[in-house]
């Protein structure tokens, strides 16, 4: 009998994949694993499963051959670097694959829609700036150009939303930038 795909994941259409999972593949029986490859040297597609993001022109390197579980029936792929955010992948396991009984499987099997890595990272906190009293607030990764009497005073990089000025210094106040505009001190600073 042929063994055939059982499964995969992440699944057709999955859309909340994050960028660090790793792909399995499971039959329908055990399966020879010298038979279950990958390409774990460059971006070239070999082996027996393949990982793509451009119709298999080219596929996903993986860090290491499929390893195996579920009595040789379920095989991890762990992709080299991450997965690609806002990317839809395909799976693709061709006909090399064999059972433990020397039979190959009957047909190719590719996903249909593949899964899309989605953007899981959660957000920074709000970074709060104060100019000559003024209050800005960021929520986002910023690059600001400073000016200050001292070497931009960055104790920390997040802050807590809140509308008045912190009852604090440079010194003690985490993830709070104060400017003077008047001096001439600049320089860039990334969050």
């Amino acid at each position: 009998t042929a063994p055939t795909v059982s499964s995969i994941s992440p699944t057709n259409n999955q859309s909340s994949v994050s960028s660090t999972d790793n792909i399995t593949v499971t039959f329908s029986e055990a399966m020879d694993t010298d038979y279950v490859t990958t390409n774990t040297d460059n971006t070239t597609c070999a082996g027996t499963i393949w990982v793509s993001s451009d119709n298999f022109s080219s596929c996903v390197r993986m860090s290491s051959e499929p390893v195996s579980s579920n009595s040789n029936m379920t095989f991890t792929l762990d992709p080299y670097d991450n997965l690609t955010v806002g990317t839809t992948y395909k799976t693709r396991v061709t006909t090399g694959v064999k059972d433990t009984a020397g039979n190959a499987m009957g047909s190719q099997y590719e996903s249909t829609s593949g899964f899309t890595v989605a953007d899981t990272t959660p957000p920074k906190n709000p970074i709060i700036i104060i100019n000559d009293g003024d209050i800005a607030t960021y929520s986002q990764i910023v690059t600001l150009s400073l000016s200050s009497t001292d070497d931009v005073g960055v104790n920390g990089y997040y802050a807590s939303v809140t509308s008045t000025v912190p009852s604090c210094n440079l010194n003690t106040c985490e993830g709070w930038i104060n400017v003077n505009s008047s001096n001439s001190y600049s320089d860039n600073v990334s969050f």
